[in-house]
């Protein structure tokens, strides 16, 4: 044991699962299945020979020995990724990493980085999705859009948006559907990792025994919405996320009533402070496509 490590992967499923407090969310952003990331960590805990969370019907808590553990591997893909910049010889003033689920990074966040790079020619934007460095260093700009509850071990972050769910499909699909009760001759296209958003709008509007014929489950928005536009199905929608999409009429609102869920869109900045040059003007630039101030 003295001279061996965890292999990578491991350890990137165990701080992405130690983040999120859920293997679900944590395969989302890995890019891989639930399964998988399970499966990583139970390998990790018989590597370390302890246990490494605490496993609930619904819900997970760190061992003590795993919130010991984690600022360690943390700091060592800090130091990894910021060795690796330097050695390629970037500058990494002019450089910003981005961190974001890859529903927000091709539904929202691509559409709109033409504007960031035309503002600000000199800077580089590294966009992460699937596989993900480090979490958060002092001198290498590095920031992140979180899908939660605000609830990430001590860091904070800035609410960017509030969610709130209602359903979309193709114009075809919604020609059919005048009603909600409708919904139970339709197939339900399911987030699995945001698995109850159809239980919570059908209860909110009073048809909880509703359950469609059948239904797909897919582990990001970008695929739900494309199977919704191509009319194989009636999926659920963040406003955030589909608003492209319903502006150029590839999905259609079936209802006006939304629902709010606890979850937000969150910008969070370095872990140690302190901001690079380019980090600085992205989240500036962020804040005011919501309408915040930019400081």
């Amino acid at each position: 044991m003295q001279n061996r490590l965890p292999p990578l992967q491991w350890l990137r499923s165990f701080e992405a699962a130690a983040r999120h407090m859920s293997f679900t969310t944590a395969a989302e952003e890995l890019g891989i299945t639930q399964s998988a990331v399970s499966q990583q960590i139970k390998a990790l805990e018989q590597f370390l020979d302890q246990p490494l969370f605490l496993r609930r019907a619904r819900s997970l808590r760190l061992t003590e020995g795993a919130r010991h553990y984690l600022p360690t591997v943390r700091d060592a893909f800090a130091l990894l990724t910021q060795g690796t910049s330097t050695f390629l010889g970037h500058d990494p003033e002019r450089v910003v990493e981005v961190k974001a689920n890859t529903a927000f990074s091709v539904l929202w966040l691509a559409p709109r980085l033409h504007g960031f790079l035309h503002d600000h020619p000199g800077l580089r934007v590294n966009l992460s999705t699937a596989m993900w460095d480090a979490d958060f260093t002092g001198g290498y700009g590095s920031v992140e859009i979180r899908f939660g509850r605000g609830e990430w071990g001590g860091e904070v972050g800035q609410v960017l948006s509030p969610v709130t769910i209602f359903p979309v499909a193709s114009a075809e699909t919604a020609h059919r559907i005048t009603s909600v009760e409708d919904l139970a001759n339709e197939t339900l296209i399911h987030i699995s990792s945001a698995g109850y958003d159809w239980e919570r709008w059908l209860r909110a509007v009073g048809y909880p025994d509703i359950e469609g014929r059948g239904g797909h489950a897919f582990n990001t928005y970008v695929l739900t919405f494309d199977l919704a536009r191509r009319g194989l199905g009636v999926a659920i929608a963040h406003e955030v996320l589909a608003r492209d999409l319903l502006a150029r009429g590839d999905l259609v609102r079936l209802f006006e009533r939304e629902v709010p869920v606890r979850e937000s869109y969150y910008l969070v900045g370095p872990r140690h402070g302190g901001m690079n040059r380019a980090a600085e003007a992205f989240c500036a630039w962020l804040r005011g496509q919501f309408g915040l101030s930019p400081t």
